[in-house]
């Protein structure tokens, strides 16, 4: 990646592009030991010097510029910086400049998931999401679940989506809850997840039903961080 010479991202996919690509350079040089001590130093400081360049790179970007994963990241590449030249062998003998790297990881992919978040707050593309998603759930089950009809769910999974006026929230809230939950369950665990008694014996269709609005906040907690709670859709 010859960041240095890029225009900054633009696009929400231009970011997405870039803070992947970021991630899987990050992933490589996690796997990369082998080798003499001077090839081991001389790879270090070339991946440092480009990964710098593209981590200044994506905080240049507008949707970016202040934004506190930025920070974060850029303090990284200020410790990174400072655990490589510290190790002098490029043994890394108590894993700082691993942990640097790690943590540089974790922050990269917070972002692609904030950007997928932020492209889901749009009704049109979380109605889609949401029915190719959930591709191996019947149709009549998704409908039901985005408050909609089985024709139009054909539609999104054909990529038919037109101007969404109907349940704009309760539809993006759906595409939010499942863009998190297939992170650590099927399709199908995912749609039981919904009528799971989690919430004082209710259930998150049940809040849904009643006001997306007022429960988003509750229902993305217990997407996120409920796992032990989600466990009984496994069971179901």
């Amino acid at each position: 990646m010859c960041a240095a010479v890029l225009d900054p991202p633009a696009t929400t996919d231009e970011l997405r592009f870039r803070a992947n690509a970021l991630a899987r350079e990050v992933t490589d040089a996690l796997e990369h030991s082998d080798g003499q001590v001077a090839d081991r130093l001389a790879h270090r400081r070339a991946f440092f010097a480009e990964i710098r360049a593209a981590v200044r790179n994506l905080a240049a970007s507008p949707a970016w510029r202040k934004h506190d994963l930025t920070t974060e990241l850029l303090l990284l590449m200020e410790r990174l910086r400072d655990e490589i030249d510290a190790d002098a062998d490029g043994t890394d003998p108590e894993w700082r400049v691993r942990e640097a790297l790690q943590r540089a990881r974790v922050v990269l992919h917070a972002m692609v998931r904030q950007l997928e978040h932020n492209e889901l707050d749009r009704p049109e593309h979380a109605a889609a999401f949401v029915a190719q998603a959930l591709a191996d759930v019947e149709v009549s089950q998704v409908a039901a679940l985005l408050d909609t009809t089985p024709r139009m769910v054909a539609n999104y999974r054909n990529g038919e989506v037109r101007a969404l006026r109907k349940n704009p929230a309760r539809v993006t809230l759906v595409a939010q809850l499942v863009n998190e939950l297939l992170g650590s369950m099927t399709e199908r665990g995912a749609l039981l997840w919904f009528d799971a008694r989690m919430l004082a014996g209710r259930t998150p269709r049940e809040l849904i039903d009643e006001d997306p609005v007022t429960h988003r906040r509750s229902l993305m907690a217990l997407a996120r961080g409920g796992r032990m709670e989600s466990d009984v859709v496994h069971a179901a």
